[in-house]
C-alpha cells in the first residue's frame, strides 16, 4: 500500500486528481456540469507538474521524491506525454475567451521553475491563481456563466483557501528553499506562517457566510465549506518541517478531495 501511494504522490497523479475534485466541486457549486472542462484539468495538471519536475530533477538537495524521480523517469515521461496530448485534444475544444485563459496560466506554469519561483513571495501567489483560474474560472468562462458578484466572491474564495493549504508545503520545504527562494515561512517564521494561513481560511469563511446571507450559498453548501476551513485548520497548525512528506504531499493535498466529498456529502444528506 505505502508503495502504491508514492507512486501516486511522485507521479502527480494525486495532485492532478486533486485539481479535478476542485473542479467537481465548482461543477456542484454552480450547478452545471462540464466534463471537457474537468478532463483537460486533470490531464493539464499531469502534464504541467510532471513537466516542472523533470525541468528541476537535476537541482537542489536529494530527497525522497527526487531519489523516486530519477529511477521513474520513463514512467514520468510516458504520464506527462499522456498528460500533454489529451489536454492539447481538449484544448481546441474550447471558446476562444477559455483558450487565451489556458494559455496565460500555462505559460505561468511551464515558465515557473525556469525563474518565475524565484521572484521574492511569487509561489505562493502564481500556485493559488493558477489553481483557482483552472478549478473555477474556466468553468464559468466556458459556460457562459454571467461573472457577477457572486463568481467573483466564489474565485476569491477559492484562491484564498489554496493560498492556505500551499503554505504547510512552504514550512515543508523550509531545507530546500533556503538557499534561493523567498517565502512566507522563511521570511516570516513558521508560527506566523501558520498565522496567515488560518487568516486565509478566516477569510474564506467570512466569504461563505455573506454569501449565505445574501442567499447565493445554501446551507448545505454553507455547512460543507464550514467543515473543510475546520479540518484545514488542524491540518495547517499541525504543519512543521519535521513532518514527513506523506503528511503534506499526501494528506495536506488531500484537503482538495475532501472538499468535493463534503459537497457530495451535504448534497446527498440535504
Amino acid at each position: 500500500m505505502k508503495s502504491f501511494i508514492r507512486f501516486l504522490v511522485f507521479s502527480n497523479l494525486w495532485v492532478a486528481f486533486c485539481v479535478l475534485a476542485l473542479a467537481l466541486s465548482s461543477e456542484l457549486l454552480f450547478s452545471t456540469s462540464d466534463h471537457q472542462i474537468s478532463q483537460f484539468v486533470f490531464f493539464a495538471t499531469l502534464f504541467t507538474y510532471n513537466f516542472q519536475r523533470i525541468v528541476r530533477i537535476g537541482k537542489g538537495l536529494n530527497h525522497s521524491r527526487k531519489v523516486w524521480l530519477a529511477k521513474q523517469k520513463i514512467a514520468i515521461y510516458l504520464l506527462m506525454t499522456c498528460g500533454g496530448l489529451v489536454s492539447a485534444y481538449r484544448f481546441f475544444e474550447f471558446q476562444l475567451i477559455t483558450q487565451i485563459i489556458i494559455i496565460i496560466i500555462g505559460l505561468l506554469s511551464v515558465l515557473y521553475p525556469f525563474g518565475l519561483r524565484k521572484i521574492p513571495f511569487s509561489k505562493i501567489f502564481i500556485i493559488s491563481f493558477v489553481w483557482a483560474v483552472s478549478t473555477m474560472l474556466l468553468l464559468v468562462l466556458e459556460n457562459n456563466i454571467t461573472i457577477s458578484q457572486n463568481i467573483v466572491l466564489h474565485l476569491l474564495s477559492r484562491f484564498f483557501f489554496i493560498f492556505a493549504i500551499t503554505i504547510p508545503f512552504d514550512i515543508r520545504d523550509l531545507k530546500y528553499d533556503a538557499e534561493n527562494l523567498q517565502t512566507i515561512p522563511l521570511f516570516f517564521g513558521i508560527l506566523k506562517a501558520r498565522f496567515i494561513a488560518l487568516l486565509s481560511l478566516f477569510i474564506c469563511v467570512i466569504i461563505s457566510v455573506f454569501q449565505h446571507l445574501e442567499n447565493t450559498l445554501i446551507s448545505s453548501n454553507l455547512l460543507a465549506l464550514i467543515l473543510l476551513y475546520f479540518v484545514t485548520s488542524i491540518c495547517i497548525v499541525k504543519s512543521d518541517e519535521k513532518r514527513g512528506e506523506m503528511y503534506f504531499s499526501f494528506w495536506v493535498e488531500s484537503l482538495s478531495i475532501l472538499c468535493y466529498l463534503f459537497f457530495v456529502i451535504s448534497v446527498l444528506i440535504f
